[in-house]
C-alpha cells in the first residue's frame, strides 16, 4: 500500500512571498547597490557553448522569423497589429500578458524553435534584434524578467543558441550581450543561498553551472552550482525519477537540460557528478513509464502535447532508451498497460503549495490510449490560449471538471486559490496495485472531499490480460469522522479525444466509441444517469478542439454510493 501525503497548506507556504516581502525584494534588487554588486570584469568571449541535441518546431520557428511570437503552438495576439506581428522593440512593452507568457518570453525558450527556422539568416537577424531590444529595456530588475529561474533559463538559452544570437560583426552588440550574461550569472550567485522550491531550483542551478563552464571568470559560479546541485537533485528528483511538481512537461524539459549539462561536463573535460548521472537515469525510467501510446506525454498538471517532442526520440538521443520502467510510486501515478492499451492513473495529491502554480486539481483522473490513439483524456492546459471571450480558461482547465474523474457538488477536489496556487483539499492518498495472472487492478483513495462534505473518494480500475476489457468502480464513502447524511450531487466525467466518434444506443444505456483505426469500444455503467455532453480539448498545441464527454450524474445515498462502469472492445 503506497501512501502519499501533502503538507497542510497553513504550514507549507514558508517561501510564498506576501505583498510586503515582494515590495522589499523589489526595493532591494532594483537598488543602485544591488546593481553595483553585479558589476565586474566584462568577458570578451565565451569559452565554448553547450551543444544542443534537441529539436524545436520548424513551423513555430518560421512564424517567429516572420514577426509572430509562438508558445505551446499558440500565437501571442497583438491588439495593434491585425496579423499579430510584433516588432523587436514592442514585444517587451506588451501589457496584460499572463505570467506564463512573461516567463516564456523572458526565458528565451522560444530560441529552440527559432533555431529550426529554414531561413537561417532571417532567424539570426530576428534573434539578435530581440536580444538587443531586451537588453535596451530590461537591464533593471523586474519581478518576472529577473526571477532567478527565468534568469537561469535565459543564460542557458543564450549560451545554447550562441550561434544565433552572437554570429555578428557588431562588436558593441556582442560586448553588451556578454556583459549582461555575466551580470546575470552574478545575480544568480548572490541569490543561490535562497533557492526556490521545485523544478525552479534545478533550473537555477543549471543556468549557474552553464555560466561557470562557458563564461570566463566563472570558476566560483561553477563550484557553487555543482555543490548545490548534488544536494538539490536528491531533494527534487524522487526515488522513482519523478519531480515534486508532478508536471510531466516540466519533467521532460528539465531532463533535456540535465542531459545537456552532462554533455557539457564531458565537452570541457570535467567529471560528471554521480548524483547527476543517477538522477538523469531515474528520470529517464520515469518518463518511459508515463509515455502514452502515441509517444507523447499524458495531460496531467499543465502538460500540453507538442508534436515535435517524441519521448522515445529524447531517450534515444540521451542514450537512455533501454532503461527499465519506473514504478511511479513516489510520483503518484499508476501505469496500467496490457496489449495495445495503456492507462495512466493519477493517484497522488497535488504538488506542495509553493510549487503548485502549474498544478491541476485532477486527483483520480486517468487517461487511456489504444495503440497510438487517445481515447479517454483530460482537457489539457490553457495557459497560452488567448482568452478573448472573458472566461478564465486557464483556471477552468485546471479544475476537477476538466479531468476524467469524479466531482462532488461541482467543487474541485483541491481548491485553486486566487493567487493561482493549489490550496486546501487532497492531503492524504493511499493506493495499491495488484497483478495476478496477467490481470491488473489499481485501487486508490483520496480525502479531498472530507473537509467540505465528509466523504472519501475511492476509485478502482481493472484491466484484463489483453487490455481489451476495462472496468472501473467509483465509491463515495462516508469518512469515519463524519456524521453527515446530506445528499450531495456527483458527476463522473470521461472526456473523449476529439477524434473519437460517439453513438448512444437506442435505449440510452450504452455508448459506442469509435476510433479512427476502426475499433469500437462499448461503454456501460450501473449507477447514476448517463449523458453525452460537449467538452473542449486544449491538449493539441496550437488549437482548441471541441469534443464530447460522458457524464454519469446522481446523488450520494447513505454512507456508501457506488458507480460502476466499463469499457470493452466490441467483439470480444
Amino acid at each position: 500500500m503506497a501512501q502519499l501525503r501533502r503538507k497542510p497548506v497553513s504550514s507549507s507556504g514558508s517561501k510564498i512571498k506576501n505583498p510586503i516581502a515582494k515590495a522589499l525584494s523589489k526595493a532591494k534588487h532594483s537598488s543602485f547597490y544591488h546593481d553595483l554588486s553585479l558589476r565586474g570584469e566584462n568577458p570578451l568571449r565565451l569559452l565554448g557553448t553547450p551543444k544542443d541535441i534537441w529539436s524545436g518546431s520548424v513551423t513555430a520557428g518560421t512564424q517567429i522569423v516572420s514577426g509572430k511570437i509562438i508558445a505551446g503552438g499558440h500565437v501571442l495576439k497583438n491588439p495593434d497589429n491585425t496579423q499579430n506581428l510584433w516588432s523587436a522593440g514592442e514585444i517587451w512593452k506588451a501589457s496584460n500578458l499572463s505570467e506564463s507568457w512573461l516567463e516564456y518570453l523572458h526565458s528565451f525558450g522560444w530560441l529552440r524553435d527559432l533555431n529550426q527556422a529554414v531561413d537561417r539568416d532571417g532567424a539570426k537577424r530576428r534573434a539578435q534584434k530581440l536580444v538587443e531590444s531586451w537588453i535596451d529595456q530590461n537591464t533593471q530588475w523586474g519581478e518576472i524578467s529577473w526571477r532567478v529561474d527565468v534568469v537561469a533559463e535565459r543564460i542557458s538559452n543564450w549560451l545554447i543558441y550562441t550561434p544565433l544570437i552572437l554570429d555578428t560583426d557588431d562588436v558593441i552588440y556582442r560586448g553588451r550581450v556578454l556583459d549582461i550574461m555575466a551580470r546575470s550569472a552574478r545575480h544568480l550567485m548572490k541569490l543561490s543561498s535562497d533557492l526556490p522550491e521545485g523544478p525552479d531550483a534545478l533550473k537555477t542551478l543549471v543556468g549557474l553551472i552553464f555560466a561557470g563552464l562557458f563564461i570566463p571568470g566563472g570558476d566560483e559560479w561553477y563550484r557553487e552550482g555543482v555543490s548545490l546541485l548534488k544536494f538539490t537533485l536528491g531533494k527534487e528528483i524522487l526515488a522513482d525519477g519523478g519531480i515534486r511538481s508532478r508536471n510531466p512537461q516540466e519533467q521532460l524539459h528539465l531532463y533535456m537540460n540535465l542531459v545537456l549539462l552532462i554533455q557539457s561536463f564531458q565537452q570541457v573535460g570535467r567529471s560528471v557528478p554521480e548524483e547527476l548521472k543517477s538522477a538523469v537515469s531515474r528520470m529517464a525510467s520515469n518518463l518511459k513509464a508515463i509515455i502514452q501510446g502515441d509517444g507523447k506525454l499524458p495531460l496531467f498538471n499543465g502538460t500540453t502535447i507538442h508534436n515535435h517532442e517524441d519521448i522515445y526520440s529524447c531517450l534515444l538521443k540521451s542514450g537512455q532508451n533501454d532503461i527499465n520502467l519506473s514504478s511511479l510510486e513516489q510520483s503518484g501515478f499508476a501505469r496500467i498497460a496490457k496489449g495495445k492499451s495503456i492507462i495512466l492513473f493519477d493517484v497522488g495529491p497535488p504538488a506542495e503549495v509553493e510549487m503548485s502554480r502549474n498544478c491541476h486539481s485532477g486527483t483520480h483522473s486517468f487517461e487511456m490510449t489504444r495503440g497510438a490513439h487517445r481515447l479517454i483524456v483530460n482537457c489539457g492546459d490553457a495557459s497560452f490560449i488567448d482568452d478573448t471571450a472573458g472566461y478564465d480558461l486557464r483556471t477552468s482547465s485546471r479544475g476537477s471538471s476538466a479531468h476524467s474523474t469524479l466531482i462532488l457538488n461541482d467543487q474541485d477536489s483541491s481548491t485553486i486559490r486566487e493567487d493561482g496556487l493549489i490550496g486546501r483539499g487532497v492531503s492524504r492518498m493511499e493506493s495499491k496495485s495488484i497483478h495476478e495472472d496477467g490481470h491488473i487492478l489499481v485501487e486508490s483513495e483520496h480525502d479531498g472531499y472530507v473537509d467540505p462534505y465528509g466523504y472519501l473518494h475511492k476509485r478502482l480500475i481493472y484491466m484484463n490480460e489483453t487490455g481489451e476489457d476495462i472496468r472501473g468502480e467509483d465509491i463515495i464513502e462516508q469518512d469515519i469522522s463524519s456524521k453527515s447524511t446530506e445528499n450531495i450531487p456527483y458527476s463522473v466525467r470521461f472526456h473523449l479525444h476529439p477524434d473519437i466518434s460517439v453513438t448512444l444506443s437506442k435505449a440510452g444505456e450504452m455508448v459506442y466509441l469509435g476510433l479512427t483505426n476502426g475499433e469500437t469500444w462499448q461503454f456501460r455503467h450501473r449507477g447514476g444517469s448517463l449523458k453525452v455532453e460537449d467538452s473542449v480539448y486544449f491538449g493539441d498545441a496550437g488549437k482548441i478542439s471541441t469534443c464530447k464527454q460522458l457524464v454519469l450524474s446522481g446523488g450520494t445515498q447513505g454512507s456508501v454510493t457506488t458507480i460502476l462502469w466499463s469499457l470493452k472492445l466490441e467483439g470480444i
